[in-house]
């Protein structure tokens, strides 16, 4: 075991990033921040929660509630709730260490990098695929899946599922399904059809509904990993406000159902207004999406280049390791981001894109 790796970095980092550039971390207003993937029209927070909530936070957290609701909404019960989908990718290595043939694990080498981290810091032979198709030729015991993957925006097809799907019930492996972003696109859920004995599946509701701050997630898998997997998590994982919140978020039919709405015609907003300049200042249309964010692929120093562009008009997105991400903006963001492209531009002399 090693828990002095050096964590990975994430989005959502402007502040961090502001201290770093010894600039005022109070400015963070007067800069469009789209590093992060959550929805930037998240779901409101009642009037009524923010004027009677003072007496939740001398209660003790009773999650009966939310699990009632996360039956209905996943159509499934969850094994637990937890401080987001972190706390479980944190404690699926000590769960699996008795159970799975070998201590070798495969993860996507693209992809939210805290499922590698984890593994490795209990001392698991971590190994890196591209493909979701290498695991269909391979041997494994372990693998990590994260459909749709960020960064890349890929989804498991309907024929990858069901090759894993065989393959889980035909040998003795354990997958772990990372669906934290999946809630805009729920028909592609392994929870709509009978879950294989040895899968995990991850949700959060930090992404769709924008409340990545309530620190809410649900693993759900075989009811015999149910006891462990709560004594991993510990009694009281989540607050008594987020707790209230959430249960009222999962409940809110018509919320979700305009959100879904708003996603659809914001993404069509910016696929016709906002790709043709982004493709221009990147040079590349080698772009991947989801409902919630854009990925491109770039040379490093073109990334480098890039995000510095946008930084000098107030704009900052998530850079990695040859990709840059923008986060679907919210309808009232769209005006301010597109001037800030045009005014980068009309600086290379392509007036005719404003």
């Amino acid at each position: 075991m090693n828990f002095e790796l050096e964590p990975p970095k994430h989005g959502g980092d402007l502040e961090a990033f502001l201290r770093s550039e010894n600039l005022d971390p109070k400015s963070a207003d007067r800069w469009l921040d789209l590093s992060s993937a959550c929805n930037r029209e998240p779901w409101p927070i009642p009037e009524s929660f923010l004027e009677n909530s003072a007496k939740l936070w001398y209660e003790l957290p009773d999650a009966f509630a939310l699990q009632q609701a996360a039956n209905e909404y996943f159509g499934l019960a969850p094994l637990a709730v937890g401080a987001g989908t972190q706390q479980f990718i944190e404690i699926l290595p000590a769960l699996l260490i008795e159970h799975a043939k070998s201590k070798k694990v495969w993860v996507p080498a693209v992809g939210y990098q805290e499922h590698g981290f984890s593994w490795r810091k209990w001392g698991y032979d971590v190994r890196e695929y591209q493909d979701v198709s290498e695991l269909l030729i391979n041997e494994w015991d372990i693998a990590v899946v994260i459909s749709p993957n960020n960064p890349s925006g890929q989804y498991l097809t309907s024929a990858q599922s069901e090759q894993l799907k065989v393959l889980l019930e035909s040998s003795e492996r354990y997958l772990v399904l990372d669906e934290a972003f999946l809630d805009a696109t729920p028909e592609a859920s392994w929870l709509n059809g009978p879950l294989p004995r040895s899968c995990f599946v991850l949700r959060s509701v930090g992404k769709f509904f924008g409340l990545a701050g309530a620190r809410v997630g649900f693993m759900f898998g075989d009811q015999a990993f149910a006891a462990s997997t709560k004594s991993l998590v510990g009694p009281w994982p989540v607050a008594t406000p987020a707790l209230h919140l959430v249960t009222q978020a999962l409940k809110d039919r018509d919320w979700q159902a305009e959100a879904l709405a708003s996603l659809a015609e914001r993404h069509a907003y910016f696929e016709a207004n906002m790709v043709p300049k982004l493709n221009t200042l990147f040079d590349s249309q080698d772009m991947m999406h989801t409902p919630l964010f854009h990925t491109w692929q770039l040379e490093l120093d073109q990334a480098l280049k890039a995000v510095q562009a946008l930084h000098s008009v107030g704009i900052h997105i998530r850079l990695g390791q040859g990709w840059v991400r923008l986060s679907l903006p919210a309808g009232h963001e769209m005006q301010r981001l597109n001037h800030g492209l045009v005014r980068l531009l009309q600086g290379h002399q392509l007036k005719e894109l404003g």
